[in-house]
């Protein structure tokens, strides 16, 4: 008669339990799967972004407006547009000084229009400690052939790679060298 094979002492269900979880174990995965539904709903209600915002100054005959990246990611588009408006009809070039720290952390596609002219610059006075350091970056563009109304374009991404931070900047429009009108912004980096 054939010998008949008895299962072994380890059973695939030898190690659960007979008894309920704790109340300390299912208090553990309460909060876990809590966690988890305020994450999917913070990002099904769009709170985790990209988002842009908008800030104004106006000062020295000048109207600045911006509008830019309030929260961005990595690998996603960061636009920053300026809406730059003077009381008299431009004459002459126009310069716009931004906190050179803000651009360590974007990918640069292209200005619209192009600057005629960029220089970085440690010699400015620092006016809101957004660029403590005196990082400056100048840029010069152009009059507008026509009007009193410059718009300027940044197309940019947030770099591969960046992790969560904040970045503050702020911009100025510059004359004999000194700012005249500045807006600040704070643009927020997701994982």
């Amino acid at each position: 008669m054939p010998e008949r094979l008895s299962p072994p002492d380890d059973a695939t269900t030898s190690d659960l339990r007979d008894e309920p979880p704790r109340t300390v174990g299912r208090l553990a995965r309460r909060a876990g799967l809590g966690v988890l539904m305020l994450i999917v709903g913070a990002a099904g209600f769009d709170l985790l972004g990209p988002r842009t915002a908008t800030t104004s100054a106006n000062g020295g005959g000048y109207d600045l407006a911006v509008e830019f990246p309030q929260i961005a990611r990595a690998g996603e588009p960061a636009p920053l547009n300026l809406t730059i408006t003077s009381e008299d009809v431009y004459d002459q070039t126009v310069q716009v000084r931004f906190c050179g720290s803000y651009f360590k952390h974007l990918d640069f596609q292209s200005w619209y229009p192009n600057p005629s002219a960029e220089t970085s610059d440690s010699a400015f006075e620092v006016s809101s400690g957004a660029a403590p350091d005196g990082d400056w970056v100048v840029y010069e563009f152009d009059a507008p052939p026509t009007g009193n109304t410059l718009r300027i374009a940044l197309d940019a991404r947030v770099a591969p790679g960046q992790l969560a931070g904040r970045d503050s900047c702020e911009v100025s429009v510059l004359e004999d060298d000194q700012p005249v009108v500045t807006a600040t912004w704070t643009t927020w980096r997701m994982p």
